[in-house]
């Protein structure tokens, strides 16, 4: 047999570019999105947080718009920080939060890497026609992150295509059916570089390329799940009990939703297909895992979601209480009446909170 050479700098600095791509063109997206209906998002959340379901609905709808968990989440955090929601209202936020991601997940796995250089020359073109600072001219920006995202997933995919017949590259990824170190795995690649949906992207190029059997495919699915409550830890550190509850209720349902799952991957692989009348193949040839796995998993991606949804909102008072005792209140705390708070976005989604006297 031929033996595969491979130049390596040439692929990881490949990788590496088209991962940056990748995040900058996110950044870019979310950052102007933020921008463009931040107010809209702010006052969306003081109207429908008192619902549960409301709030699941706004949870969806705010990470829909933003095409960021993580940035969806971090807004989150400096909203109860701000005591302009309450934590226990969070809770069905985070939980619309789990399910709007799943729609950023469905836009990468759809083929349209094609079309990323035209998708950066109509915001180009949008953002120059409209006036500085309209929403016109933020949405134009967001176009153009948007094509520099499905631009760094075409750099990604092609820097990938060597390793298809490299053995060791292959016999690694052989160890990733053990469901638990796909897990694992995962789960660091996601906190290393605070991006799940970055993570998904690669999931998803390995898997077009018939690299991942469909229950390791599904099991990177749930590390990057657990993976994504990093940033949201990292951004409440400093802040206040409330703002903590926060991202830890999203480790604890991400966790436990994980646990649920994990131990029964194969039953849930054949569930998630038997709702959609169809069978699962198990194992498969690498033409038929190129053909399937990527529809399986942006499928269990939601269906992970939609589960946690599902099992979560009618208790979201049991979830609240659970976190309170895992982060206690100190002695004397005083609690500041939410109505009585002003809060504004600033132009990276933050948010500017009124200091007391």
């Amino acid at each position: 047999a031929d033996v595969v050479v491979i130049k390596w700098g040439k692929l990881l600095g490949n990788m590496a570019g088209g991962l940056a791509l990748f995040l900058y063109g996110m950044k870019r997206m979310t950052h102007n999105l933020k921008a463009g209906a931040g107010d809209y998002m702010r006052d969306s959340l003081r109207s429908m947080c008192k619902n549960r379901i409301l709030a699941m609905l706004t949870g969806i709808i705010v990470t829909a718009v933003l095409s960021s968990s993580s940035a969806a989440s971090v807004m989150l955090v400096s909203f109860v920080e701000a005591q302009y929601i309450t934590f226990q209202q969070s809770v069905g936020v985070l939980l619309g939060i789990n399910i709007g991601t799943t729609i950023t997940v469905y836009l990468v796995s759809f083929n349209v890497t094609k079309y990323c250089l035209p998708i950066v020359a109509l915001g180009f073109l949008g953002m120059s026609v409209a006036a500085k600072g309209s929403r016109g001219s933020y949405l134009g920006e967001a176009f153009i992150g948007l094509g520099l995202l499905f631009f760094g997933i075409d750099i990604m995919g092609d820097a990938m295509t060597p390793l298809r017949s490299y053995p060791l590259f292959l016999d690694a990824l052989m160890s990733l059916d053990n469901t638990y170190l796909a897990i694992l795995a995962s789960t660091i690649f996601t906190l290393a570089i605070q991006s799940s949906a970055a993570v998904l992207a690669i999931v998803l190029l390995l898997a077009q390329q018939g690299f991942l059997s469909q229950p390791a495919g599904v099991a990177m699915v749930l590390g990057a799940n657990i993976g994504t409550t990093g940033t949201a830890l990292v951004a409440s550190i400093g802040k206040s009990k409330q703002a903590v509850r926060v991202a830890v209720a999203y480790v604890v349902l991400k966790v436990i939703g994980v646990i649920m799952v994990a131990p029964f991957l194969e039953a849930f692989i054949i569930v998630m297909y038997r709702t959609q009348g169809a069978s699962p193949r198990f194992p498969m040839t690498k033409a038929e895992r190129a053909e399937t796995v990527p529809a399986a998993i942006t499928t269990a991606h939601s269906f992970f979601n939609l589960l946690l949804a599902l099992v979560f909102l009618p208790f979201t008072g049991v979830v609240s209480g659970l976190v309170e005792k895992l982060v206690p209140d100190l002695k004397g705390a005083s609690t500041v009446n939410p109505a009585n708070n002003d809060i504004k976005l600033t132009s990276t989604g933050l948010c500017d909170v009124p200091k007391k006297d």
